[in-house]
């Protein structure tokens, strides 16, 4: 095992109420024993500032190793962003080079071991400005090199860097507005598919990967982005030895990847197979037929259970449901109508609805209900028609939309079946199993936050489980999101904001409905008010 360098700095940014994750990093760092530590921390608002002090303030005082310490505590909170770069100014005046630990993620001991080697390897190489404490895509040791070079950083691990980076950091963010004018992004292959997350966002003063990121690209600088991830000790324990690249470029096809998998937007949308472009326009040709081999009901069923009403954005999106549907009945679902139909068509399922400690969960379940016990076409108010889905609908007995491709890759799930556009004739067997499984699973702790407990308990996560279990996938029509949400959700933003590509508006002309994910429901969960978007 390569031995560890304990000469080089240390900063740890503590900006966590977790005391027991500070102690476990100073256990790690009491390992290495670096001979400068800077510590700074945030002022915490959730818990008593002096005694939150004084349990780090015991911490560093029984640090037994011969080490210079520096500390700073903050008076007042000023949160993660603010306090990191108070912290990275400090440390790099006073420091040519050194490690910064985030304080929310315990590293092993070999991720300083790296870090020091390259450090010192690239102290004066302009070309390298960072060293990532993690691999943005890869979990397996991927060829013989150690590490390989990317345009892009991610901080949310430790990471390492030099002061010739950041001497000049304040001035260079203020060129952002020249940069802009200049269309730089647009010359860069792996940033010009993100542009809008760049220049319609103001994503510059929300995000630090951002500024460490734009200093990189205005001074052409690339980022060590290590072939493991570092903060895996499975993986770590593992090597022996660094084997450097031979090459310093950066690795375009891996940047489109991660920025793919980081904005939740495909860098590339135009990968449509031959002959596509003809489906909208040949099912529409049959539309005639269409409604004589309809076998669900021709009923379209809207939820709202909010006594005030929908908004006049919602109704607006709902009426083009009647207006491409004439001949369909339109049923929309109040509170009071929700309960009597509980009450006098399914009253076994009463007990679990009043249970559910979500809203959405009950907006949920009721969708489901109402689909098996009357049978029909159910879109979330946020559904937008563009053309009558009878075509699509024919001959099926049950018709389910699926999610955009691009969601499935955030989600890490090979397709995701949504249920904010699903259609069945009554009494379906697979709606039977979806109103079973959430009565079997009602009290299963899927230890995943509240979001993912609900998307997992009665949202499209369950819906998905239950279509994979289920015997006769046959007797159910998976609708393409090409055809009933072509826009992933930050598509849908852009578009929202005035912007949109041709490759948007492709899109939008080849589909029948769109999907605008305006996740009404996310602020009842504790990731919603930290603003974790969920496709729905």
């Amino acid at each position: 095992m390569i031995q560890h360098i304990s000469k080089t700095p240390v900063l740890f940014v503590i900006c966590e109420d977790n005391i027991e994750t500070i102690k476990t990093i100073l256990y790690t760092v009491n390992k290495v024993e670096p001979m400068k530590l800077y510590i700074v921390c945030d002022c915490p608002e959730s818990i008593p500032v002096e005694s939150y002090f004084d349990e780090i303030k015991k911490f560093i005082a029984d640090i037994h190793w011969k080490c210079q310490i520096n500390t700073i505590f903050n008076k007042k909170a000023l949160g993660y962003d603010r306090t990191l770069l108070k912290a990275v100014r400090h440390f790099f005046s006073n420091e040519r080079e050194g490690i910064v630990l985030n304080g929310r993620i315990v590293p092993p001991t070999f991720f300083f071991t790296f870090c020091s080697i390259l450090l010192e390897k690239y102290r004066d190489d302009e070309r390298i400005g960072h060293i990532c404490g993690q691999n943005f895509l890869r979990e397996e040791v991927l060829g013989k090199e150690s590490y390989s070079f990317s345009r892009l950083i991610d901080t949310s691990y430790g990471w390492a860097s030099w002061r010739r980076v950041w001497k000049n950091f304040d001035a260079e963010i203020k060129t952002f507005s020249l940069f802009k004018k200049r269309s730089i992004i647009e010359s860069i292959p792996t940033h010009k598919p993100f542009l809008f997350q760049w220049y319609h966002l103001d994503y510059l003063n929300h995000s630090w990967d951002a500024k460490c990121e734009y200093i990189n690209i205005i001074n052409n600088r690339l980022s060590i982005v290590p072939n493991i991830n570092l903060y895996k000790q499975s993986y770590a324990d593992e090597v022996t030895e660094i084997i450097h690249p031979t090459f310093i470029v950066d690795n375009i096809a891996d940047d489109l990847k991660f920025q793919e998998f980081k904005y939740g937007l495909p860098a590339v949308t135009r990968n449509d197979p031959p002959g596509y472009a003809f489906i909208k326009a040949k099912l529409l040709s049959f539309s005639s037929e269409a409604a004589n081999r309809m076998k669900i009901p021709r009923i379209i069923h809207q939820i709202y259970e909010d006594p005030e009403g929908p908004p006049e954005e919602l109704l607006a999106i709902a009426q083009t449901w009647k207006d491409k549907h004439p001949d369909w009945e339109y049923r929309f679902w109040n509170r009071k109508m929700i309960n009597d139909f509980l009450e006098s068509t399914c009253p076994d399922f009463y007990a679990y609805y009043r249970a559910y400690p979500f809203n959405v969960q009950r907006w949920d379940a009721i969708r489901y209900l109402i689909l098996y016990y009357i049978g029909g076409l159910y879109v979330d108010m946020d559904y937008e028609c563009i053309e009558p889905l009878d075509v699509l609908l024919t001959d099926s007995t049950c018709c389910m939309g699926m999610e955009p491709t691009v969601n499935c890759k955030i989600h890490l799930k090979p397709l995701i079946v949504g249920n904010a556009l699903m259609a069945a004739a009554p009494k379906h067997k697979y709606l039977e199993q979806i109103i079973q499984d959430m009565k079997d699973n009602f009290y299963s702790d899927y230890g995943k936050g509240d979001a993912m407990q609900i998307m997992e308990t009665t949202g499209p996560f369950m819906v998905t489980r239950v279509y994979e279990q289920f015997q006769k996938r046959s007797e159910i029509t998976l609708l393409s999101a090409d055809l009933i949400a072509p826009l992933s959700i930050k598509e849908v933003w852009m578009l929202r904001m005035g912007f949109q590509t041709a490759e948007m508006e492709e899109k939008i002309e080849k589909s029948f409905a769109i999907h605008y994910y305006f996740g009404s429901w996310t602020p009842q969960t504790s990731e919603g008010k930290k603003q974790i978007t969920i496709s729905r």
